[in-house]
């Protein structure tokens, strides 16, 4: 065992520090390098009397892991540990992490350490030497510069202490909170080396990193801001360029900003690089979460040194009075849950696969937004939700309680990260600005303003104390377990409400925030069941459960019925859902559907068909529930769902009987699941009667094995193998081995039929900027305004002016492609100064035309590939109509092609105009062999008036 860790640990050693995958076309990185570290550490638990940090210290002993890791395994129950919500003890542990990799860098690089958080204060060691300590916070990223400790070419001795102690400084500590402070090296670590001349990290200051922001977003074209810290380490002035292109989803660059400047030694610069985007224009929202990349390569003279990628979204967010929440122009109410980011038995040590598939559990659901409670969380989470259009409440850890002027430093200075972290994430709407139950804190109101001023900042008031209303912060964010009073004008979320497995409760608070205007929004309390310690461990009345059970989704986050609730009120494909036993009893069978009728028959009789439920509580919903009062004993129940009349979709439920065999599954099956313990998957085992039916009343045990390249997640003494069944899925966690291949999972469970499983594991790649990088297609774009002598030039376009028939050859600069127009009747130019309204009025309002006939466009020395071509064709003279009635004729290399024009839907009948629209053009698509020329031919198709060319836009799309 101990051969295969050393052979494994040199194998990611070379992998780390002899990064060369091949990066994808376009894409350039200068020299930086970013390695993933998750894999090969050793592990003791608890302090210890000689200090492990020196390269030589004897860790043979210690446990071999993988990061994600908590610092100890827990039962569901969490032990029964008899400790209040305070936890001074329970956890509250020293975890110690050693492993040795060899760095191979330039001798002037600049490396660095960087955690995304570890619980709770950090202190480093490299080889022996201590580089520092960071004690502000165990929710947010943090880094260590050890340039000046390691030795290149030779192996590295890393040591980290992470101390989650009691702590009287460190927020949400030492104070009580509803949710566990589970211990480790939780999140991802990395090894960053770069130039000396490089792009700062965001956390560092107001002006590091890169800074994204939208401060123009239209229906049809926005402006968007990046700032750009770069630091010259160097010890002498840096001749600095930066080049940052805005790419489209599919790769290709929009637009093109360059900056230059003379960078001292020692200094920083801010780029500040503005650009409008109009072109392959899109909004982010939640429907259509067009996410564009902005990709910065920074330059010493022409030498690429550093780059750095992001992503952004164009959308533009309002509270406005009778309409309360105003996405992009249109209003939208917010729904949504609560996120903890701990699962069962292995805390917060969640890897990146969990964070995205949980999203898009809620995605599916329907919910447009998650409130993540109560802390800073995961970067994986808040990318998903960029990806997938769910909005995001975030804010500091804190909960009830504060402390003295350290903490509430430490809580600024990890607010202040927060932000800076995630600030350039488009899903991200709400900061917290408030402790949780007690309401808005000046000092955190000023600090969220300082850093980010273009977002909504939230109360986080209680019913019971502190203002009623937003008091200093933006939005009036409160709790609703009963029924609370609104604020007489306010703006308000209910950042919590109540929730039952049978939605019920769901519906009341969501119909009655729905019910006023200035309500914009409406989070569950909770997304998933999760683990908590007892408020008082004296006062029985006080006393409940280890685990909650009101969540939407259970605790290894498999949907309760109210989930399709959720999916039918908020989902716009028809569903209908017979609730299982958890919810459908007590003589009441619940249905989830949004068709207007449902039938609901028992063993192919008619029960009854209804409308939903015409209750004043569910008044203001889109589709409450259909609430059948039918005593359901046995046999089959059908579910109809009608719409207009007609069929639309139907579901089918057998009443559960007794347990007859295990089904076996994946919670994630569409990603790669990746070797070396880093990633994680769960086994559900469900617990099914004959029909396939899930007996959510059964108390079997469930006893996994596993064979092939995986192990189960389990230290023999947190009760998981064999596991207790919760609403008939038993579960458990199964990570890959050192090396990829493939995984059987067994469940067993005493009297009923076993079940397995298989999934495959992939080979981890370590190379964190060949895993994310994308193709980037620089092809050229080209924009031409053609006119007479005195035309007006449309901003940032090319100008071809012409007066004779010698002016009808144009050379575009950049590719030398020749273009030559030319017809068989007279050709005249138009260029008067005249002016026309309308978007790109200066291209149309001059140009070139024939009295008669054709107009031939060709296009020579045309680079090899695809291109789009769009030309211009308003008419300015009266002549003629600007409409569709044109003739096309392509001859590329595909041969010849010949269409009417039908890109503009409804004609212009005022020349001098075009609205809002642009002039009459024609799309065309051409495919050029690199050798022959594209030749276009355009013909009016009406016999009297002229034919004109305004100008074109040529790009290369493949």
């Amino acid at each position: 065992m101990k051969l295969n860790y050393l052979l494994f640990s040199l194998f990611i050693s070379t992998l780390t520090f002899a990064q060369s995958t091949k990066l994808p076309q376009g894409f350039e990185a200068g020299d930086r390098t970013k390695t993933n570290l998750n894999i090969g550490w050793k592990f003791h638990l608890g302090d210890l009397e000689q200090t492990p940090t020196a390269t030589d210290f004897d860790d043979h002993s210690w446990k071999e892991v993988s990061v994600p890791h908590t610092s100890q395994l827990v039962s569901y129950e969490m032990d029964s540990i008899k400790e209040t919500w305070v936890q001074e003890k329970f956890l509250r542990d020293i975890s110690w992490y050693r492993k040795k990799i060899k760095i191979d860098a330039k001798p002037s690089s600049k490396i660095y350490l960087e955690f995304e958080a570890v619980h709770n204060a950090t202190e480093l060691w490299i080889n022996g030497k201590k580089v520092g300590k960071y004690a502000v916070n165990g929710y947010v990223p943090f880094h260590f510069d050890i340039t000046d400790f390691v030795t290149l070419g030779k192996e590295n001795t890393i040591a980290i202490k992470a101390d989650n102690s009691y702590s009287q400084t460190i927020a949400p500590d030492p104070h009580r909170t509803d949710y566990v402070k589970f211990g480790g090296l939780y999140r991802d670590v990395y090894l960053v080396t770069t130039n000396p001349l490089q792009v700062t990290f965001n956390w560092e200051d107001y002006d590091a990193g890169v800074h994204i922001s939208t401060p123009t977003v239209n229906k049809h074209n926005g402006t968007v801001t990046i700032k750009t810290t770069v630091k010259n380490d160097h010890a002498t002035d840096k001749k600095t360029k930066i080049i940052t292109n805005i790419i489209t989803k599919e790769g290709l660059v929009l637009k093109k900003i360059v900056s230059e400047t003379t960078l001292k030694a020692h200094t920083t610069h801010t780029f500040r690089q503005s650009v409008t985007v109009e072109d392959d224009y899109h909004l982010w929202s939640p429907d259509s979460p067009y996410l564009y990349r902005v990709n910065s390569v920074i330059y010493d003279n022409e030498t690429p040194v550093d780059f750095v990628e992001n992503t952004f979204g164009f959308r533009k967010f309002a509270l406005e009075k009778g309409k309360g929440f105003v996405l992009n122009g249109e209003p939208l109410f917010l729904v949504g849950a609560n996120r903890h980011q701990s699962y069962p038995n292995i805390g917060d040590a969640v890897p990146n696969s969990f964070h995205y598939n949980e999203a898009l559990q809620y995605k599916k659901a329907g919910m447009n937004i998650i409130r993540l409670s109560h802390y800073t969380q995961d970067d994986a989470f808040i990318k998903a939700c960029d990806e997938l259009g769910i909005f995001i409440y975030e804010e500091p850890s804190t909960w009830i309680e504060w402390g003295g002027d350290t903490w509430f430093e430490n809580l600024e200075k990890a607010t202040r990260t927060m932000i800076r972290n995630h600030r350039n994430h488009p899903s991200i709407i709400v900061w917290g600005a408030g402790i949780n139950h007690r309401g808005p804190v000046p000092r955190m109101q000023t600090v969220a303003k300082e850093e980010d001023p273009f977002r909504l900042t939230a109360s986080a008031s209680a019913p019971w104390d502190g203002p009623k209303n937003e008091g200093i912060t933006d939005v009036h964010a409160t709790m609703d377990y009963r029924r609370t009073e609104f604020p007489e004008s306010a703006f308000t979320m209910v950042m919590e409400h109540g929730s039952s497995p049978n939605s019920e409760v769901n519906q009341f608070h969501i119909s009655r925030y729905k019910g006023n205007k200035n309500n914009f929004a409406a989070i569950t309390w909770l997304g998933a069941d999760y683990n908590h310690l007892q408020p008082d461990i004296v006062d029985d009345q006080w006393s409940r459960d280890f685990m909650t059970t009101y969540g939407v989704l259970s605790p290894y986050r498999v949907p309760k019925p109210v989930y399709y609730w959720y999916q039918s009120e908020l989902v716009a494909k028809p569903i209908v859902h017979i609730a299982d036993e958890t919810a459908s009893k007590d003589g009441k069978v619940r249905v989830f559907s949004n068709c207007q009728e449902v039938a609901l028959y028992h063993n192919g009789n008619l029960v009854a068909r209804q409308v939903p439920d015409n209750d004043i509580t569910k008044i203001n919903l889109n589709h409450p529930s259909f609430t059948f009062k039918y005593n359901w004993r046995e046999g089959t129940l059908k579910a109809v769902g009608y719409t207009n009349g007609e069929k639309v979709t139907e579901f089918t439920r057998q009443k559960e009987g007794k347990p007859h065999h295990l089904k076996v599954t994946y919670n994630i099956t569409d990603q790669p699941f990746y070797a070396g313990g880093s990633d994680v998957r769960l086994v559900y085992a469900s617990i099914l009667d004959e029909n396939g039916e899930v007996v959510t009343s059964s108390e079997n045990e469930v006893k996994f094995s596993v064979s092939g390249a995986g192990e189960l997640i389990d230290n023999g003494k947190i009760y998981a193998n064999p596991a207790a069944a919760y609403n008939g899925v038993a579960a458990i966690y199964v990570k890959g081995t050192n090396n990829s291949g493939t995984i059987t999972v067994t469940a067993k469970a005493t009297g009923i039929k076993s079940g397995k499983a298989t999934i495959s594991t992939a080979k981890f790649n370590t190379d964190e900027i060949a895993n994310t990088a994308k193709p980037i297609y620089d092809f050229p774009i080209t924009r031409v305004d053609i006119g007479g002598e005195k035309q007006l030039v449309q901003f940032e376009w090319e100008e071809w002016t012409g007066i004779t028939n010698n002016d009808l050859n144009y050379t575009i600069k950049e590719t030398n492609t020749q273009v030559e127009i030319s017809a068989d009747e007279k050709i005249n130019w138009l260029g008067n100064g005249t002016s026309m309204l309308g978007d790109l009025s200066f291209v149309g309002t001059d140009g070139l035309f024939v009295e008669k006939g054709e107009i031939h466009f060709k296009l020579s020395n045309l680079k090899a590939g695809s291109y789009v071509l769009e030309t211009f064709h308003h008419a300015r003279k009266l002549d003629i109509k600007s409409t569709n009635e044109i003739e096309v004729t392509v001859n590329d290399a595909d041969g010849s092609f010949t269409r009417t024009s039908d890109d503009h839907i409804v004609n212009y009948y005022d020349n001098n105009s075009s609205g809002e629209r642009q002039p009459i053009s024609i799309n065309s698509t051409l495919v050029s062999d690199g050798s022959n020329p594209v030749i276009l031919k355009f013909k009016n198709k009406i016999e009297k008036g002229s034919l004109w060319l305004n100008g074109f836009v040529l790009k290369q799309i493949k």
